[in-house]
């Protein structure tokens, strides 16, 4: 029981995360310790810490930064 709902409120957790990358019209998250950028809704853009999170509206705008694409995520 205590596993199902410790499930539960992960998942939800997890639900409001992608959300508020959406609410900010984020759709590329950089990563400022590696250089590279993100789909906002890959998953392991959740596990990065906010102070190395950079918000990009555009794929143009986060190679313009200096950043490269993921070679997993493909953005």
């Amino acid at each position: 029981m205590k596993k199902k709902l410790f499930l539960l409120i992960s998942l939800l957790l997890l639900l409001g995360m992608m959300a508020s990358s959406v609410a900010l019209g984020s759709d590329y998250i950089g990563n400022s310790n590696s250089g590279k950028f993100h789909y906002a809704s890959y998953r392991w853009v959740q596990k990065m810490s906010e102070n190395h999170k950079l918000y990009f509206e555009s794929r143009d705008e986060a190679i313009d930064a200096g950043y490269v694409p993921c070679k997993v995520c493909r953005p």
